[in-house]
Formats: C-alpha cells, sequence, structure tokens
C-alpha cells in the first residue's frame, strides 16, 4: 500500500510530486476547458460531457481548465471514427463505459503498487531521476503489457467463437456458466489473520485462472472467495470446475461449484440473467467438493462418456422452487 505519510516522503513536495506524476501519465499539463475541446474536437458540447461521464469520470464544468491536448486527441479520434462510420455515437458511448469500468479496476489495483514505487524510489534516487524512470521505462512497459493481453484476449475470443459456431451450428446453449467459492470463508474470515487470508484467496485465485484458461474458457469476476467464469462448451464448463477442485489443496478449506447453461445477457464484461442466478444457487446446494449442474447441462452432456451424473432431490432456493440438479463426477 502507498503511504504518503511514512517519513521517507518528508522531504518531498506532495504537490509537486503528485503535479508531476499526473502530467506524465496525462501527456501534458491541463491547458484546455471542456467548451475550449468540444469545439476544437468538432463535439456537440452535450455529447462531449456525455462521453467524459461514459468513462466514469466526474463532471467537469464548462470553463474549467482540467483537459491537456491528449484529450483532445482523443476526442478527435473519436470525431473520426463516428465520421467514417466506424461507429456511431452510442456504439462510442456504450464502449466507453465499458473500458472505463474495467480499466478503473485495474487502476485501483495497480495504482497503490505505481504510488509506492513512484515514492520509494523518489527518496533513494531523487525526485527528477524518479519522473524519468516512470516516464521512459515503467510506464511504456505497463501500457505494452496491457496492449499485449487485450491483443491476446481479444484473439482468443474471436477464434473460440468461430469454433465454437463451426462445431455445435447452434445446437448448444448460448453459453456455460460457472461458478465457484470457497466454503465457509465467511466464518474463516473472522478468525484468520488479514495476511492469512490473502494467502489464501491468492491461492484461489491461482487455481480458479488456471482451470479457465485450461478449458477454453473466460474469467468474467473475481469476487473475493468466488469466481465467476464463462464456456462456450458445457463440457468445457463442468471440467473447468472438476479441475478446480482437483488442483485444490486438501489441506486448505473446501471449494464447491455449480454449473449452469443457458442464454446469458452480457455487458460491460459482466453476464446476467437466469443461467448465472442458477449456477449461483447451484454453488449454494453444493456440499463442499461437490460440483452441481443445472438440467440444461445434465441433459446436453447426458451421452457423453466422460461424465457421470446423479440427479439430486428438487431443493427450493431463493427465486426458484424445487430446483433440479445433477451431481457430476469425473468417470472413472
Amino acid at each position: 500500500m502507498a503511504d504518503l505519510n511514512d517519513p521517507v516522503m518528508a522531504d518531498i513536495d506532495l504537490d509537486v510530486f503528485a503535479e508531476a506524476i499526473e502530467t506524465m501519465l496525462l501527456g501534458g499539463s491541463r491547458t484546455l476547458t471542456p467548451r475550449d475541446l468540444a469545439e476544437a474536437a468538432g463535439l456537440d458540447r452535450d455529447d462531449g460531457r456525455l462521453l467524459w461521464q461514459s468513462m466514469g469520470f466526474a463532471t467537469v464544468a464548462d470553463d474549467e481548465v482540467a483537459l491537456t491536448t491528449a484529450d483532445l486527441e482523443a476526442a478527435k479520434r473519436v470525431r473520426r471514427a463516428i465520421d467514417l462510420g466506424i461507429a456511431s455515437f452510442d456504439e462510442v458511448i456504450s464502449l466507453s463505459r465499458l473500458t472505463g469500468q474495467i480499466f478503473a479496476q485495474l487502476a485501483d489495483s495497480e495504482g497503490e503498487s505505481f504510488l509506492a514505487m513512484a515514492a520509494k524510489q523518489a527518496d533513494a534516487r531523487g525526485f527528477t531521476a524518479t519522473i524519468e524512470q516512470l516516464a521512459k521505462e515503467i510506464l511504456p512497459f505497463i501500457e505494452e503489457l496491457h496492449t499485449y493481453v487485450w491483443r491476446r484476449q481479444l484473439s482468443a475470443f474471436v477464434a473460440r467463437k468461430v469454433a465454437n459456431f463451426a462445431r455445435t451450428a447452434g445446437s448448444q446453449p448460448e453459453a456455460t456458466v460457472g461458478f465457484a467459492d470457497i466454503s465457509g470463508f465467511t466464518a474463516l474470515s473472522r478468525q484468520t489473520a488479514d495476511s492469512d487470508l490473502a494467502t489464501l484467496l491468492e491461492l484461489f485465485e491461482s487455481v480458479a485462472t488456471t482451470a479457465v484458461g485450461a478449458h477454453n474458457g473466460r474469467v468474467v469476476k473475481l469476487i473475493g472467495d468466488a469466481v465467476l467464469y464463462t464456456a462456450d462448451d458445457p463440457g468445457d464448463g463442468v471440467y473447468v470446475a472438476l479441475d478446480m477442485l482437483d488442483a485444490w489443496p486438501v489441506t486448505q478449506p473446501p471449494i464447491r461449484a455449480g454449473v449452469a447453461s443457458g442464454p446469458i445477457l452480457r455487458r460491460l464484461g459482466d453476464v446476467f440473467g437466469s443461467t448465472v442466478n442458477i449456477a449461483s444457487r447451484l454453488t449454494s446446494l453444493s456440499q463442499p467438493r461437490e460440483v452441481r449442474v443445472d438440467e440444461m447441462t445434465s441433459s446436453t452432456l447426458s451421452s457423453d462418456s466422460r461424465f457421470e451424473m446423479q440427479e439430486q432431490p428438487p431443493q427450493d432456493v431463493r427465486g426458484y422452487d424445487q430446483l433440479r440438479s445433477w451431481l457430476v463426477t469425473p468417470r472413472t
């Protein structure tokens, strides 16, 4: 965690330090008002305000000098994309919301480390040398890593969609959703040191992301002691859950999982709908070290020799009366 109250920062003017970091990140000093930018970029002022807000930023007064030339160049690219018919304004807004939401979370996660590193080096190397190193080495590395991972993820998505369409020709459910969590985590967290909880959660994230990646899935989100993921193929979705159980150390609190297949709504990088809700409810029905699936997944995989399905007694859960479930295990 970055601690700007640390004694090592006592000799640094924090306002100057923050301004230098901001100038480096934003590509220059703030010289433009929103009105200036909208006029120079050829954007309607209301459209410019909506675009700014869609990225998750607070409203800026029309006459406040808050923007840089880099902001202007970005606005011009948006105007050009709209003029060329590459995207409509509504499509740009939707994409901006998605990008803003995801990168806000990323910035929160990376920002602490970035700021702590900057503060530490500013004390050890000197203020000017630290800013130069951040600008020439560290920031470009982070940007290149983001671009590399994004391109790889986009390529993997296209490959999955094409392969799934060619394989199933629409005969399978739209998507398979999996949900897994650490059983009894809430009670455990009340009696476990923060450092031990952090280690456990890091292990869970590692096991979950490895299993999802091994079976052509996608991690939608990690929520502390839980993971939500999707897969195009029901068999892959089930194998993710089974692999997680198999890889999880027996010395740790057990995990459990639920898998459901059907239509989903994808929005802002998240997934919604009844299929997602059922996967979550199935997880709550599962005993430790169990994987349960819904009727659609069980039916789709009924002739798959890799799995054994055992129907369980229907149970009432929040939002669903007498929810049917099947306990799934790998066939020996």
